[in-house]
This record gives structure tokens, C-alpha cells and sequence, in this order.
């Protein structure tokens, strides 16, 4: 695993689109939040009493909110990961380099589960970072810091990982199929705003919600669902549904064995 692992490392390493567009992303990490507070800062400064607690005005990091707030609206720029991932993959298939690993010694289900491994180790790493932006966060401003608090509604952490994995799993398949870098990375976001639309019909003008949840791009986000709907005293779902759970679970089961297939049976 780690020789594999060292070896997709060693590919990403001197790409600049790589920490481009990771570093954009971390940026949007650390923005949202303290962007988000800068707002609650202002709100009170112009419009509201002074005293007034900026909890009472967002209460977005109280631990009961603040994993499923933060993942949801952090999964809208997974895109920007994906799209590393979409270029890694397409760009060794168009510059023939992963026919070249495999006349060098490398078996196909190598090379596979090589990038599995990249795309796991990524989704595990910006998961922690979530993690800890949440946390930080939660243990400044929720007014409950308790350890009981901070582990309500955490199985959203998880569920984030899922969500950055399938998202990966589906950018490996464009660029697998593909194999154009630019064409590869405008499929993966040109099908996803047409996908958007195509579920907003399925589930509020023909309300068929189940199948709007099996569209394979939706599938990604079904886990983690909006939940600022509360805060205007709405129903809200702020659970994860064993459903959700298991149609996430088994796109990337299918995706897996698809890519796999791909990488096994097509020419280098």
C-alpha cells in the first residue's frame, strides 16, 4: 500500500494545478467560517444591540449544528477537488503514462488501487481538516462545549468522507472514460450543473424524490441534508437515513468495480 501510495505522491508532487487548486480549497476552508462570523460581527455592530451574543444572531457553531452546517455547505466546492483528480487521471492516460507504468512492472490492479489509495488517503485528509475547523470553532463559540455536546450529530464527519470519496470515485470514472484532460474536467462540471437541474425536476415538479436520490452526482449529497431550513422553523432532517446511507454506499461499490473494469479491460 504505502509503495503504491509513494508512487501516485510522487506524480502529484511537482504539478502545480495540484497545490493550485488545493490551496484554493483550504483557502475556502478557513473563509466560510471566519467569513461567517465576520457577518454575525457586522449584524450586531449595524443592526442589533451591541450586547447582544453573536449566538443568538448565528447560531451555526453550536455542536448541535455546526458538523452538519459546515460539511453541507463545504461539499457544494468538492468540485475543486474533484477536479484535481479528473486532470491526475486523465493526464496519464493521454500522455500514455499509465501504459507505461504497466510495461515497468506495474500490474493493472496496481495501478488502480494506487489511485484508490491517493483518493482515500485525500478524502481522509480534508475530512481532518474539516474536522478540526468544526471543532475549533464549535469550542470557541457554542455555547455547550461539554464532551457529550461536541459528539452530538459527529457521525456528519464520516459522512463527509463518504460524500469526498464518491465525488473522487466519479471524477476517476469521467477521466477513465474520457481520458482528455479539458474535456474530462468541463464533462465532470458541465454534468453536474445539467444533473442539478435534472434532480430539481425529478423531485419538486414530478415529486419523485427517490429517483432524484439515484441520480449518480445527487447520490454524492444525499447523506448530509440542508439544514438551515430549522433556523426558519422548518422540518429539517438532521439525521443520516440508513436509505441515504445505503444507496451512497452502493454507488461507490458500483463505482469501484466499474473503474476497476475500465482500468482491466480497456487499452492504456
Amino acid at each position: 500500500m504505502m509503495r503504491l501510495l509513494s508512487i501516485e505522491f510522487m506524480k502529484v508532487r511537482p504539478a502545480k494545478y495540484f497545490w493550485i487548486l488545493l490551496s484554493l480549497f483550504a483557502f475556502i476552508l478557513a473563509a466560510i467560517p471566519i467569513g461567517t462570523f465576520a457577518l454575525g460581527n457586522w449584524i450586531i455592530g449595524n443592526l442589533l444591540p451591541a450586547d447582544l451574543p453573536i449566538q443568538s444572531v448565528l447560531p451555526l457553531y453550536d455542536f448541535a449544528d455546526i458538523w452538519q452546517n459546515f460539511t453541507f455547505i463545504y461539499q457544494f466546492f468538492t468540485v475543486l477537488l474533484s477536479s484535481i483528480v479528473a486532470i491526475q487521471i486523465a493526464q496519464e492516460f493521454s500522455l500514455r503514462t499509465a501504459r507505461q507504468q504497466v510495461i515497468d512492472g506495474l500490474s493493472r490492479k496496481e495501478f488502480f488501487l494506487g489511485k484508490v489509495y491517493f483518493l482515500l488517503t485525500l478524502a481522509a485528509a480534508v475530512t481532518a481538516v474539516v474536522f478540526a475547523i468544526c471543532l475549533i470553532f464549535g469550542l470557541i463559540y457554542s455555547p455547550v462545549t461539554d464532551i457529550e455536546s461536541i459528539l452530538l450529530n459527529i457521525e456528519f464527519i464520516p459522512a463527509y468522507f463518504l460524500h469526498l470519496f464518491h465525488d473522487f470515485l466519479w471524477a476517476m470514472f469521467i477521466a477513465i472514460l474520457i481520458r482528455r484532460t479539458g474535456i474530462a474536467v468541463v464533462v465532470l462540471i458541465f454534468y453536474g450543473w445539467i444533473e442539478s437541474i435534472l434532480h430539481a425536476i425529478i423531485q419538486f415538479a414530478l415529486r419523485m424524490e427517490w429517483l432524484a436520490k439515484m441520480l449518480p452526482n445527487g447520490a454524492t449529497k444525499i447523506l448530509i441534508h440542508n439544514p438551515f431550513s430549522k433556523y426558519a422553523l422548518m422540518e429539517t432532517q438532521t439525521n443520516i437515513a440508513l436509505g441515504d446511507l445505503a444507496i451512497s454506499l452502493g454507488y461507490i461499490t458500483l463505482l469501484l468495480g466499474v473503474n476497476y473494469w475500465m482500468i482491466k479491460k480497456r487499452d492504456l
